[in-house]
């Protein structure tokens, strides 16, 4: 078997994965195999190829995306992507029939190793609740509970009504606020995630380069009540699913609820006029000011989650 980079013409075989082996994630997702495949040769031009091999050859991978080939066949793979302080392993799947033969030991080896060498302490990822077999394996490699979490869905955004109008503080996210917003965001953590998954002002200005990678649209809005922005949202559309995504929203406890409220419809307003059929996110159990407001807007708790973490030896 060979353990490789993902390569463009595994995109076919990548997309089988998700469908066959995420049956619950994908049921949200929906995956649009045309636009799929599009970011997969998209990411693998010769310009982009070349950015990525720069950033590599300088330390700073934007993520690495792991396959082990078996005869020509691709059988197993995860992708790791790196936040500030870890590196973070989306999804690990191995193809039934060459399960028990040590595959996804392999790639969580792989991870922890790339992630080493990025000089971060820790590997985290996501795991179903209900999933007890990949639970069971994660913590036999010494993967211990950070977080309880899960997928929240709007199943018809095109019924949650108009974007409202005249919010006092309404307005579009500028980076100069990000500052502001990343302190409310730890104030509502506990230290123990905060060291693994700190707040970070880059994941909230987001990167137009990345959006224009995964053929996304993109927007984010504030709550600002004069002296700074309170609250954050973003939203996203892609050609690759059916399903709009907006990000858990960063909200100040103190914040009334009405308000919040009124900053995710403005984000499921947005993602039902590009005609998505349903809205998405995941939240994190001590986010309990953004749960409050998507459930005021009609979201409801759709796969609950678990992120597991382990420090990098």
């Amino acid at each position: 078997m060979i353990v490789r980079d993902l390569r463009a013409a595994d995109a076919p075989r990548l997309l089988e994965f998700l469908r066959k082996y995420f049956p619950e994630e994908e049921a949200l997702l929906g995956t649009r195999p045309e636009g799929f495949e599009r970011i997969v040769r998209r990411i693998y031009r010769w310009d982009v190829r070349l950015v990525l091999a720069l950033l590599r050859a300088f330390g700073r991978p934007v993520f690495r995306f792991f396959v082990i080939e078996d005869g020509g066949r691709l059988v197993a793979t995860t992708l790791l992507t790196f936040s500030r302080r870890a590196g973070y392993v989306s999804m690990v799947v191995v193809d039934p029939a060459v399960r028990r033969r040590g595959l996804a030991k392999e790639l969580l080896e792989r991870a922890r190793r790339a992630t080493r060498a990025r000089g971060l302490p820790y590997v985290v990822l996501d795991v179903l609740e209900a999933n007890a077999p990949a639970r069971a394996l994660y913590e036999r490699l010494g993967f211990e509970t950070l977080r309880e979490t899960a997928y929240f869905v709007h199943g018809a955004p095109s019924e949650a009504g108009p974007a409202p109008v005249g919010v006092p503080g309404l307005r579009p996210f500028d980076r100069r606020d990000a500052r502001a917003l990343v302190e409310v965001a730890r104030r509502s953590r506990p230290p123990e995630i905060e060291e693994v998954l700190p707040s970070s002002e880059r994941e909230l200005s987001g990167s137009a380069w990345e959006g224009e990678l995964l053929a996304s649209q993109l927007a984010a809005w504030v709550l600002d009540d004069g002296t700074g922005a309170r609250a954050w949202i973003s939203a996203a559309v892609s050609r690759a699913t059916e399903a709009g995504h907006v990000s858990s929203p960063i909200v100040d406890p103190a914040l009334p609820g009405a308000r919040a409220a009124d900053l995710v419809r403005t984000a499921v307003a947005w993602c039902a006029e590009r005609g998505r059929p349903r809205v998405m996110t995941m939240v994190p159990a001590e986010n309990r000011a953004g749960r409050a407001a998507l459930e005021e807007v009609g979201f409801r708790r759709a796969i609950p989650v678990r992120t597991l973490y382990r420090k990098v030896d």
